[in-house]
């Protein structure tokens, strides 16, 4: 599955120490802070997200108290119909998306008016327009997400310059960091004076990983993918790690595992952690292409781990569903490795 910030990495070159490592993500020295009383009402939310548990995320998001005007219940809502989008990967409501994200703009232009601007208002609106970004991103609608993608940088540096201490905003600065250096080297004799820093990228994601509450676990995420990136299996694993004791049946945290799985050609483990996700999407209500994703990708690991006759009936399996014919590059990849399998049965 890829995810929408992925878009805005591509590698990395750190040498902490294994060690280091797993200190990294397992302590916390936040000073920024949320408002009294909703801090920990943000790591329920964000908790239930990458449990996959929506409706217990909007539940909890309905407990905040609304008598402030905070914008931050509606960011959250915001955040949790992207992610969803995210896990399934397909736009589930865009007038409901769109919608939100209208209120939180709202809602930060009048909170603003009445307190004031601070760190905590302009990384709301920086996390806000940022998610409007990645919401054309998914659907390729380049010029819509720039926009507001701009904007969203500027917003969290100045939430950064108002507060040093506000990790929340390392996420996306630091992942938009690593874009900008990776652009540069590929492109190094036409952009050599184009800006990008990969330490400085990596400082501040880790930063986040460690010290943020809305955004830390997605960091964790961005990390891992990112030591696979870089054929860092040893710390991809510990990040994995990390995130499966926490959380053991997020989709999020599998897919992570499985291209761990898959980057040290470690085919069998990979088939059982595709074959976990597929049984976990059959049961969604818009788990539908996920869950003929995985299980294609569920037989393509078995083949590679020389398992051809599961692989030949997961294939078969497949093609007799209807569902299928609704995907027509699943079904073409799927009767590709269907011919492959029976070939090599015979």
């Amino acid at each position: 599955m890829e995810s929408p910030i992925r878009l805005f990495y591509r590698l990395i070159n750190h040498k902490a120490s294994s060690a280091f490592l797993v200190l990294l993500l397992s302590a916390s020295t936040q000073a920024f802070s949320f408002p009294e009383g909703k801090q920990q009402l943000t790591s329920k939310v964000v908790n239930y997200v990458i449990k996959n548990q929506y409706d217990s995320a909007f539940s909890a998001i309905s407990t905040f108290p609304v008598t402030d005007k905070d914008p931050l219940p509606s960011l959250l809502r915001l955040a949790v119909l992207g992610m969803r989008d995210v896990d399934f990967e397909q736009i589930i409501d865009s007038t409901r998306f769109l919608a939100c994200y209208d209120s939180v703009s709202r809602e930060l232009e009048a909170w603003e008016q009445q307190k004031g601007v601070s760190s905590y208002t302009r990384m709301l609106s920086g996390l806000c327009k940022a998610m409007h970004a990645a919401f054309y991103l998914r659907q390729k609608k380049y010029m819509s997400a720039m926009q507001n993608g701009f904007s969203a940088l500027d917003h969290l540096k100045e939430a950064q310059e108002l507060d040093s201490t506000n990790y929340e905003v390392d996420f996306f600065l630091g992942l938009y960091e690593y874009a900008r250096a990776e652009l540069r080297s590929r492109l190094w004799w036409v952009l050599f004076w184009y800006p990008g820093n990969r330490q400085k990228g990596i400082a501040r994601v880790q930063r986040c990983a460690q010290q943020a509450i809305l955004t830390g676990e997605a960091a964790k995420l961005s990390l891992c993918d990112m030591y696979i990136e870089e054929k860092r299996s040893k710390d991809a694993k510990i990040v994995v790690d990390v995130l499966r004791e926490k959380y053991p049946d997020s989709r999020f945290v599998l897919w992570a595992e499985v291209k761990y799985f898959e980057a040290e050609k470690k085919y069998s483990e990979a088939a059982r952690t595709y074959g976990r996700l597929a049984t976990l999407y059959e049961v969604e209500q818009f788990g539908e292409f996920n869950t003929l994703t995985t299980r294609l990708k569920q037989a393509t690991m078995l083949y590679e781990s020389d398992d051809i006759n599961t692989a030949k009936s997961i294939c078969d399996k497949l093609l007799s569903d209807n569902k299928i014919n609704n995907y027509r590059t699943i079904k073409k990849e799927t009767s590709r490795l269907s011919e492959k399998c029976h070939e090599a049965a015979d």
